[in-house]
């Protein structure tokens, strides 16, 4: 499945994305996940990892949802300990 980096420039809570991301399952689409965000809350910068079909179906979830985005980047998954890319 096709992974992305979701850049969030808002002012997010813990608790605003602990709610969220327990009520995603409720609502989330066959074939996308949300899989970890990395936080700088002082910077209200956000870094998301998903999972989804294609970046268009991300993009739509995100604005179904109401979650501000600024950027979606395709990424692939390097593991520096083994050297290696994910497969």
């Amino acid at each position: 499945m096709p992974r992305f980096i979701v850049v969030h420039r808002a002012p997010l809570t813990r608790d605003e994305l602990i709610a969220r991301a327990k009520a995603f399952p409720n609502y989330a689409p066959e074939g996308v996940c949300w899989r970890s965000s990395y936080c700088d809350f002082a910077g209200k910068t956000h870094f998301c990892e998903w999972e989804a079909p294609d970046e268009r179906t991300l993009i739509r979830v995100l604005t179904l949802t109401q979650t501000p985005f600024e950027s979606v980047h395709p990424v692939v998954s390097f593991d520096a300990l083994r050297g290696d890319f994910e497969e």
